[in-house]
């Protein structure tokens, strides 16, 4: 019989959460509707995913700070050092929104710097993020089973509703 699955561990574990979801979703997103405009340039795109994802991701680290400050109420300990495990929970727990942004962010940068056409920079940073939402929900799914079959069913489903959530906010924008 085989062993049971283990979560993931450390960093690739934070890497693995809603955040890294969210955080290829929105670049995707943000592309969509930034590169629809016939006239924007890849620095344009470039510029806009990188400061939209640093808002979201700040926004991120604040949320899930004050909504951390209460955990373990029951423990005795000062205002300054609830404030920074909630503080270090929440930049270790978003990290993976910045994280994911790092592999579309260059291929837009190597768009940007003309080493791609604008369309094949976007199209490529479209389809990358199309592969890490896969890449996420195996490495989500591999934290309870050990089907490959399972797995894959997972990363499949993560890639296709990542898909239908990124058009469907470049069609609500």
């Amino acid at each position: 019989m085989a062993s049971a699955p283990k979560p993931l561990p450390g960093v690739l574990g934070d890497l693995v959460s809603e955040s890294t979801v969210y955080g290829v979703m929105l670049i995707s997103g943000m592309l969509v509707i930034v590169a629809s405009d016939a006239e924007a340039a890849t620095w344009d795109a470039l510029v806009k995913v990188l400061v939209t994802v640093g808002v979201f991701w700040l926004a991120h680290v604040y949320s899930s700070t004050v909504a951390h400050l209460g955990d373990d109420p029951e423990t005795e300990v000062s205002s300054k050092v609830r404030l920074a495990r909630a503080a270090s929970y929440a930049v270790r727990h978003s990290l993976g929104m910045l994280g994911t942004a790092l592999v579309p962010l260059i291929i837009l940068g190597l768009g940007a710097v003309g080493v791609l056409g604008h369309s094949v920079a976007v199209w490529t940073t479209l389809w990358m993020d199309v592969a890490l939402l896969a890449l996420i929900g195996y490495l989500g799914v591999s934290g309870w089973t050990e089907k490959l079959w399972v797995k894959l069913v997972g990363a499949a489903a993560t890639a296709l509703l990542g898909v239908i959530l990124i058009l469907l906010k470049a069609f609500v924008h």
